[in-house]
């Protein structure tokens, strides 16, 4: 019975890695672009190592941005006069401190949205570096009047190392299933470095609601508030592309997992608790199953597991045009990662401190 039982988890979590990983481009088929005036707004924090690269490309798009705000959140280093060279050379940019009573991520996004009267709003990091097209292809969308959010493609920097090749895989397979639940009308996250929403519509849904002054969430949790008042028809998922770098170390990769945890509560709509239910009872079931199960069940599990997470990364890496990880990275990876899932959700339960942008959170 034991075997029957992990056999039909390990079918439905097949089952929904197929469901919400078969996302098809949709292209959006009109020779102009929405008549809208755009707004960029990038929130950061100690980023004079990456802001200027970041700033460089929103300026050199096809199509440019009407609006580029830097909003900073009490940097440390040089990112102000970093910005303030730009600013001397291009009137479009813009640049914001935060009061001092104020901080954190979304309240640099309010700063922003309640300096900016633009249509659109695009939100991206101050360490991304984005495609000539990228603006042009999260403006397109906004043609269809139903339109209020578009959401885009994150890559990782193709680094050395074990930890950036783990990294990349898995924001692979993340991105691949965020692409295809957005397509389905199941949002099940987002991510801030490339999202686009109607500025009406953030206003109209609240904005992110009771979680606004929680450091994560200013990317799903609005995709999932918008989705819950505005239906299905309200998300389109572009085929733009932003380039990022993954984070240096181990403890830095646990408190950034453990950042996008802690949001959970918050959740205004099923499917993402359903995918992360799906998700660690999967990675859980698979470390038990060389404990409860026969060895050669638990190895037939653990080869059927992998090969639909592995089919999931590699669409997920052809999207974002990103290099497969060497084979033995590849196995490495899928034999290390149950551990460090089940080992996270452990830890997100008993809701840790960790670290973010030089700050102490829970």
């Amino acid at each position: 019975m034991l075997v029957v039982g992990f056999g039909l988890w390990w079918l439905t979590y097949a089952y929904f890695l197929w469901r919400w990983g078969r996302y098809v481009p949709r292209a959006v088929a009109a020779p102009d672009l929405p008549p809208v005036r755009a707004a960029v707004l990038v929130p950061v924090r100690n980023e004079a190592p990456h802001i200027t690269a970041c700033l460089n490309s929103l300026l050199k798009q096809t199509r440019p941005p009407d609006e580029i705000w830097v909003v900073d959140d009490h940097s440390e280093d040089d990112t102000a006069q970093k910005v303030a060279e730009l600013m001397a050379q291009h009137e479009r940019l813009r640049y914001l401190r935060l009061p001092s009573h104020q901080y954190g991520k979304k309240a640099a996004l309010a700063l922003g949205l309640a300096a900016t009267q633009a249509d659109i709003i695009l939100t991206t990091d101050g360490d991304t570096r984005h495609e000539s097209d990228t603006v042009e292809k999260m403006l397109r969308p906004f043609l269809r009047p139903e339109v209020q959010v578009v959401g885009g493609w994150v890559r990782l920097q193709a680094k050395e190392g074990w930890l950036a090749a783990f990294q990349r895989m898995e924001m692979a397979g993340i991105l691949q299933l965020t692409a295809g639940s957005w397509q389905r009308g199941e949002p099940l996250t987002a991510n801030g470095a490339l999202l686009a929403y109607r500025r009406s519509a953030f206003y109209a849904v609240g904005g992110w609601g009771p979680a606004a002054h929680h450091p994560s969430g200013d990317d799903d949790l609005l995709v999932h508030r918008i989705r819950r008042h505005f239906g299905p028809q309200a998300l389109f998922f572009s085929d733009a592309v932003v380039e990022t770098f993954p984070v240096e170390t181990w403890q830095g990769w646990l408190y950034q997992r453990l950042r996008w945890l802690s949001k959970r509560r918050f959740y205004p709509v099923p499917w993402p608790w359903i995918g992360m239910g799906l998700l660690g009872g999967t990675q859980l079931s698979l470390v038990l199953s060389w404990v409860v199960l026969p060895s050669w069940a638990a190895l037939a599990g653990w080869l059927w597991v992998q090969a639909w997470q592995l089919w999931l990364i590699r669409r997920g890496l052809q999207a974002v045009q990103s290099p497969l990880p060497s084979l033995g990275k590849v196995v490495g990876v899928g034999a290390l990662y149950p551990w460090l899932a089940v080992g996270v959700g452990i830890l997100a339960l008993l809701r840790p401190r960790f670290r973010w942008k030089g700050r102490p959170f829970q």
